[in-house]
């Protein structure tokens, strides 16, 4: 029994999405290895504790990238395709809108996070100025 539309049209975002998520955790993997082989040599005697953090934060980063994955796809999809499929194959009007969706949320993303991590700067900066003017009232 041939597939209609909507389920080839369904079938390829979750190949799309299934296929960008594998190819990031790979590449995320990658780069985490080479960090830490980085680290071995600058720390030998790195703890099982720091090891246990490091998989954590890596674990906790694929998760929030895959979340990010999902609500992009989502979004652009329900901006972008009428919900009636129409044909089989993306229009080019749909395709275009697309694109440009995927690279406006990925911009956001990427703004929100270089903010946030500026905001966390500055409130580390705070706590250690806070700490530092404590310890020298304490010591006078």
């Amino acid at each position: 029994m041939p597939l209609g539309t909507v389920a080839k049209i369904s079938v390829g975002w979750a190949v799309a999405i299934a296929g960008g998520l594998y190819a990031f955790v790979l590449s995320k993997r990658s780069i985490d290895s080479r960090r830490y082989e980085s680290m071995k040599v600058r720390e030998p005697n790195m703890g099982q504790l720091d090891m246990a953090k490091m998989q954590l934060v890596q674990d906790l980063e694929i998760e929030m990238m895959a979340d990010m994955y999902t609500r992009l796809t989502n979004a652009c999809h329900k901006k972008c395709i009428p919900p009636k499929y129409n044909e089989a194959e993306l229009g080019k009007g749909e395709s275009v809108c697309i694109d440009r969706c995927v690279a406006k949320y990925l911009d956001i993303h990427e703004r929100v996070g270089k903010k946030l991590t500026m905001l966390s700067t500055q409130d580390e900066d705070f706590i250690k100025r806070m700490q530092g003017e404590q310890s020298k009232s304490v010591g006078s």
